[in-house]
């Protein structure tokens, strides 16, 4: 089986019943759990299979529950709505073979800003350049809804699991998805041989979580080490590479043993909502490292020994205990996306540029991803010159030149633009190469600075907020600090859009675009 094979399977998975079972997103707000639970569940067919059972769910954790506890609380919190709502028992459906799909959407996005600004806070709610149907109507996709229709490909081999994935990158595997498990905890993974020193250096190993597989495949998870510290690690016997080591792609599943058991496990924690873990520190490192070398990592991480050595007896005795109880699989494993799969993520701003402008390219990861998205052939009208492989979508514009640009719902009189992405705008004319426009309705003409960046928000108490940037800043970096022309920093943005009723932003956002393409069409 090949990339393209994979291709195949996730591009038909919606249609054909081959996708998972159950999806559970996990919301940040009570909104977006809403907004989610419509969305997806009109998309149905189209995103996930017809018959999927959709639980989209908030996480109110005071200060945020970590992605190890936030998974338990997110999969606690779907079973009682599955019972209460639709009256399926999701734990019980697990144990008897469902293949069900946990989506992570928690964080501020806080390196694509001002993006989700734009989206009232709803990260995954970006859009990307394709077209879904919801309630039978066209609509841009999203880059969680992209997420979802990718991992379909897992379901088969994941009966009786839960998968848990991040909602902002799309990976195509090269390797075929395994039709079986044979460990209650498999985590995703690019593997290869231990690479020298130069190699790690030039792959930037030392800023990933690593997976080292032994010979037997059983895998250990590695925190962020350098070269030297891992050949280390691998010299004093403490992991084996003769699998492979490789970047973690940090999406992981469960068996449904291991799943109970860490409810379990944890129960008290869930129930207090105080605590913050993760599962690479707190849950997978504690099962795979030796005591010395799980208490080095964690002094290294700021945390004293003796909380490390409390934690690490703890998971060693739950680990035990589930063992004991279930013998029948290893602990911890991995499947192998292959060193030829495709990654696109789309967390940060040069993602989002760069992973849309990979649709124009003429290899085969670009005609893969516009055969993911769906995409044809781009025609212009008459008086619009393309170039470059532009792909326009869903756009009307008279006259210019577009090279090399992705273009999404445009309505504009002329365009004259290179390099540029941009989804949802509406202006009468646009001059500017290597732009980012997103969610813009403007009435005057722009003549912009290569390089910028634009999305408009909108705030039932200050209306609408134009919001700049450049294509070359870390919106992480300027998190706290008002940039030259916006009212707010993009933190400030944020409680703004917590504080907003999410209904109505979306009515004068609606009604701001109608408008101005009413106005247009009048012209």
């Amino acid at each position: 089986m090949t990339i393209q094979d994979n291709l195949l399977r996730i591009v038909a998975a919606p249609a054909d019943g081959s996708g998972l079972d159950i999806v559970i997103v996990s919301t940040t707000t009570m909104d977006q759990e809403t907004f989610w639970q419509h969305r997806l569940e009109a998309g149905r067919g189209y995103v996930c299979r017809c018959d999927a059972l959709v639980l989209a769910v908030t996480e109110d954790w005071p200060g945020g529950a970590g992605n190890g506890l936030g998974t338990l609380y997110a999969l606690q919190t779907a079973a009682l709505k599955a019972s209460t709502m639709f009256g399926r028992d999701l734990m019980a459906e697990l144990n008897e073979g469902a293949a069900v799909g946990l989506y992570h959407t928690a964080g501020k996005g806080t390196r694509l800003a001002p993006l989700p600004g734009g989206e009232g806070n709803n990260k995954p709610a970006v859009k990307l350049p394709a077209s879904v149907k919801i309630d039978g109507h066209p609509e841009p996709m999203t880059i969680l809804e992209a997420v979802i229709r990718q991992t379909a490909v897992y379901a088969h081999g994941r009966r009786g699991r839960v998968g848990v994935f991040w909602g902002d990158q799309v990976f195509i595997p090269s390797n075929p998805p395994p039709a079986t498990t044979t460990h209650h905890v498999d985590i995703l993974a690019s593997l290869g041989p231990m690479p020298d020193s130069d190699a790690w250096t030039a792959r930037g190993l030392e800023r990933y979580g690593l997976i080292a597989v032994g010979a037997t495949g059983d895998a250990v998870q590695v925190e962020k080490v350098d070269h030297a510290t891992a050949n280390g690690l691998v010299q004093n016997g403490v992991i084996a590479v003769e699998g492979g080591i490789g970047v973690s792609l940090g999406s992981f599943s469960i068996s449904a043993a291991m799943t109970t058991a860490l409810l379990d496990e944890f129960a008290d924690e869930l129930a207090a909502k105080t605590e913050k873990l993760d599962t690479d520190p707190h849950f997978w490192m504690p099962m795979t490292l030796d005591a010395a070398t799980y208490r080095t990592m964690m002094n290294a991480k700021g945390v004293a020994s003796a909380q490390a050595d409390s934690h690490y007896a703890r998971m060693r005795i739950f680990l035990d205990r589930l063992v004991e109880s279930h013998p029948e699989a290893g602990v911890f494993g991995c499947v192998d996306i292959g060193a030829d799969g495709w990654w696109w993520d789309y967390g940060t701003i040069g993602g989002y540029l760069g992973n849309n402008l990979k649709l124009l390219g003429d290899d085969a990861e670009a005609a893969g991803m516009r055969s993911f998205f769906g995409l044809q052939e781009t025609t212009a009208p008459a008086g619009l010159e393309l170039s470059g492989g532009s792909v326009l979508i869903d756009c009307s514009i008279r006259t210019g030149h577009v090279h090399g640009s992705v273009l999404v719902g445009v309505r504009a009189d002329r365009i004259e633009t290179s390099g540029s992405v941009m989804v949802n705008v509406t202006c009468p004319s646009i001059r500017g190469d290597e732009l980012l426009l997103y969610n813009v309705p403007e009435a005057n003409p722009m003549n912009l600075d290569s390089g910028t960046v634009r999305t408009d928000a909108f705030l039932p108490e200050r209306g609408r907020l134009t919001l700049w940037s450049r294509t070359d800043r870390d919106g992480k970096d300027d998190w706290h600090e008002r940039l030259p022309g916006n009212a707010l920093s993009w933190d400030e943005l944020h409680t703004a859009n917590t504080e907003a009723d999410a209904a109505e932003v979306a009515m004068m956002s609606r009604e701001a675009f109608a408008r101005l393409r009413e106005d247009q069409w009048r012209s």
